[in-house]
């Protein structure tokens, strides 16, 4: 078409057709990778402009559910809470809730959107109901679409922390999400309230809008189809006790033929007081009928205690296991990031499980946690690239019985010779 000049109604038809030719499919893995650390798949968008255009788009309501809520002036998370207040004063209807005690670490930027007319934050204490916390991490636009996965609302999981999460374009994922959604909003209500604080109020109010999706079949492209799995914990505190997430990973586990691979920032059986070795047992089981099992672990407390599980884990023919370590940045060092935050699993190069749960039985037992289990080929080899580039990665470290590591030093105060970045 060299030299030819189109018809204004064929040039904006060809527009939309090259448009929609590039359109994101309905359920896309969404990636941090780290500045200055080599880790990740290059081909995933960063969550930042996936945040900024879902809640953007937003024209109802907007759910958020995080952990906690955390800014730095001039770092990316400022435009993520600038939209949420810009969606607020275009009408949209803003529902955040924070788990009460993380809301303590980091109250202002929550504090200064419950300013705003049209958002409402509540903070819940999973305590009382569960025993644990609140540590999911997602959102909900207009009822249709949801985001889930590592990346807490928080600036240094948009840029310095290694994260996986996904967008979900559908209403009936969105829906069962957000019954967890309704149950902690009105136990959170109930508490503020000086309620009945052990979540039977709001089981007995937050019935389900209509069917629930246990299992939802999305179409990606022509001749290409995605089975969406929605799963959440903790079972005693769930609409759905068939959907516990723990079961819904042992479910995988047991139907793998080839390969397990996982990426996790802990791993453990538990402790005393609270130990759970289901887990355990089914990627045991998987090596035992000769599936190649591989995890990558992050390096984040390898002299915990805990160590000992991945330990003996590894030990286990057919399993592999390797702490991972981000190189810290050259702008500083930053508390609390520098390190794989990742929680998802891939079995053979088919399934792929996304969540907010690291593998510790507390995670599953006390503590409110979302996921979704993804079949669909190509986004398992998507995922499969992220967890290669983490195997390979300089600095990483075998797994085996017996050995000790070095702490690393992830706090508020930095090492010795380092200067904490904004300082």
């Amino acid at each position: 078409m060299a030299g030819m000049l189109l018809r204004p109604s064929l040039a904006l038809a060809l527009l939309v057709s090259a448009g929609a030719a590039f359109a994101a499919p309905p359920v896309q893995l969404v990636e941090t990778r780290p500045v200055e650390s080599g880790l990740g798949n290059p081909a995933l968008p960063a969550p930042q402009a996936v945040w900024l255009e879902m809640i953007g788009g937003a024209k109802r309501t907007l759910d958020i559910e995080q952990f906690y809520l955390s800014t730095w002036p001039g770092e990316p998370m400022d435009k993520v809470v600038d939209a949420i207040g810009a969606a607020a004063k275009r009408g949209v209807r803003v529902r955040l809730i924070l788990d009460q005690r993380m809301h303590g670490t980091y109250p202002q930027p929550a504090d200064s959107l419950r300013s705003v007319p049209g958002i409402e934050v509540r903070l819940v204490n999973l305590g009382p109901i569960a025993g644990g916390i609140q540590h999911a991490k997602f959102f909900i636009v207009d009822g249709e679409e949801v985001f889930l996965g590592s990346q807490n609302f928080d600036w240094r999981a948009l840029e310095h922390i290694h994260e996986l999460g996904v967008r979900v374009r559908d209403a009936r994922v969105a829906q069962t999400i957000g019954e967890a959604f309704e149950w902690d909003w009105r136990a959170a209500g109930d508490q503020m309230a000086g309620r009945d604080s052990t979540g039977a109020q709001a089981r007995a109010s937050a019935r389900p809008a209509g069917p629930r999706a246990h299992a939802v079949s999305i179409v990606q492209a022509p001749g290409d189809t995605v089975d969406v799995r929605p799963s959440y914990t903790p079972k005693a505190f769930i609409p759905d006790s068939t959907l516990w997430d723990r079961d819904a990973i042992v479910r995988l586990l047991d139907a793998a033929r080839r390969e397990v691979v996982v990426q996790l920032l802990t791993y453990s059986i538990g402790g005393h007081s609270q130990r759970d070795s289901t887990l355990d047992a089914a990627l045991r089981r998987a090596a035992g009928r000769g599936v190649s099992v591989r995890l990558v672990v992050s390096d984040w407390e390898p002299d915990n205690p805990r160590i000992a599980d991945l330990q003996s884990l590894a030990g286990t023919p057919n399993v592999e296991a390797r702490l991972s370590t981000v190189p810290e940045w050259s702008g500083g060092y930053i508390p609390f990031a520098r390190v794989e935050h990742c929680k998802y699993m891939v079995v053979d190069s088919l399934w792929t499980w996304v969540g907010t749960s690291n593998w510790e039985p507390g995670y599953f037992h006390g503590t409110r946690n979302v996921a979704v289990s993804l079949r669909n080929r190509p986004i398992a080899l998507e995922a499969r690239k992220i967890f290669d580039a983490s195997w390979r990665a300089p600095g990483n470290r075998v797994v085996k019985p017996g050995e000790t590591y070095e702490r690393k030093a992830h706090g508020a105060t930095p090492p010795a010779g380092k200067t904490a970045y904004g300082k």
